[in-house]
């Protein structure tokens, strides 16, 4: 869509809401520098340690009534100095910067039943197959029609979605999600909460065909969060929906458990999150026809494994992360944080560069740091250093065994500000 028409389209739906006392209208303000001597990988020691800034801008406006809601966001999401209209004395701006973000509307038919269609986003449980994904600039956003029936003590969510390229064309890109489709439900089991989810995902085969490879992702989450102690349990299963996607079985397991300290300024908490991968020493014919790394489709990225994102997708043979974390508020404004990461490959397999030998499956450590401090009603600071010790096992992963390499660390400033204009 043209910038112009995304402006009108915005005008038209301000002056057609200002009317309304339930009309919302916000903005946001998201630059964050980051200093890259590792992130997602390392570094040789050639390579220059990178600085960049980015900077997402929305602007959101949103009516509430008793029967319907509405919601309708713009974003820009660029780095500074990437503008493509320019001249040699200054930067005049970029023709593909504005977007839309959220367009939905919502009826509610009743207290107990809600439907809502358009672009919106879907965040659960802990939030490991479907998430808004902040860290990311643009977020994460599904085109799906949603319904939802809730009473006090349960809830049902269905979405589904169908995505095409145009109306006359039936092929649609292998690297875009073609639909994705879900049922969960919660209910509190006394002082624990319960949720399940069916999650199916489907994907073309390749841009020139239109046959889709179809997967089910099954999950349970509990929940206990009482007098001090947080506890939390997710468990995930994947397999085939369709000859399509080959034979798949894979299984993902989180569990975390925190305790409160000093009248809830601090707590401490240990925790583990597993995934399924290849064995690459079992010989059965069956098993190697199936693939065993568990996907993370839409789920979050940062901040599970580790903040340098060095396992944005699982690892062939499975990962293991063994964690400890620690929280601090000195202050009603102010969270410090600490969080200590074990990574080791789950399954056998063979060493890259000896394939007689097996691997050693200790991949490394990776130590967090982050501040987070509330500056005003409308802005919040964060701030991280993050920095990794890898193996040998690591090293050849990321492809730069017996190679030059840096100190794997980076270091990111982020200011967000929200200012509520109406």
């Amino acid at each position: 869509m043209k910038i112009k028409n995304i402006i009108l389209a915005t005008c038209l739906v301000f002056l057609a809401s200002v009317a309304f006392s339930q009309t919302t209208i916000d903005a946001e303000y998201r630059p964050r520098v980051m200093v890259d001597g590792g992130y997602k990988t390392i570094k040789l020691a050639t390579d220059p340690i990178l600085i960049s800034i980015s900077q997402r801008s929305r602007l959101n406006i949103g009516f509430k009534s008793k029967k319907l809601d509405t919601y309708f966001s713009i974003q820009d999401v660029r780095f500074w100095g990437d503008d493509d209209n320019f001249s040699s004395t200054a930067a005049q701006g970029n023709t593909k910067g504005v977007s839309i973000h959220q367009a939905w509307f919502m009826f509610k038919p009743s207290e107990k039943i809600s439907i809502k269609t358009g672009r919106q986003q879907f965040s659960y449980d802990d939030q490991r197959i479907l998430s808004a994904r902040n860290w990311n600039d643009y977020q994460v956003t599904y085109d799906a029609l949603f319904f939802q029936y809730k009473t006090k003590n349960d809830k049902v969510d269905v979405a589904v979605s169908w995505n095409a390229s145009g109306a006359s064309d039936a092929l649609y890109p292998k690297g875009k999600l073609k639909t994705v489709d879900f049922v969960r439900y919660e209910h509190p089991l006394g002082k624990v909460n319960f949720s399940a989810i069916a999650l199916l995902t489907g994907n073309t085969l390749a841009d020139t065909v239109s046959d889709i490879a179809l997967l089910g992702t099954y999950g349970v989450g509990l929940i206990y969060d009482q007098k001090g102690y947080n506890f939390r349990f997710n468990g995930y299963y994947q397999t085939d929906m369709n000859e399509n996607s080959g034979d798949i079985s894979a299984w993902c397991l989180s569990v975390f458990g925190q305790k409160k300290l000093m009248a809830s300024k601090a707590a401490i908490g240990i925790g583990a999150d597993l995934f399924s991968g290849h064995d690459a020493t079992n010989a059965d014919a069956a098993y190697k026809a199936t693939k065993h790394n568990f996907n993370l489709l839409y789920g979050n990225r940062h901040g599970w494994l580790g903040y340098m994102d060095f396992f944005s997708s699982i690892p062939t043979q499975g990962i293991q992360d063994l964690m400890l974390k620690a929280e601090y508020n000195p202050s009603k404004v102010v969270k410090l944080n600490a969080d200590y990461h074990y990574f080791a490959y789950s399954a056998k397999s063979y060493d890259t560069t000896n394939p007689t030998e097996l691997a050693t499956k200790g991949l490394g450590s990776e130590l967090d740091l982050t501040l987070q401090w509330k500056i005003m009603k409308e802005a919040t600071l964060q701030a991280g250093y993050s920095f990794m010790l890898p193996t040998e096992t690591m090293e050849k992963y990321k492809k730069v065994y017996g190679k030059r390499t840096r100190f794997p660390q980076f270091v990111f400033v982020m200011i967000t500000v929200k200012p509520d204009l109406f």
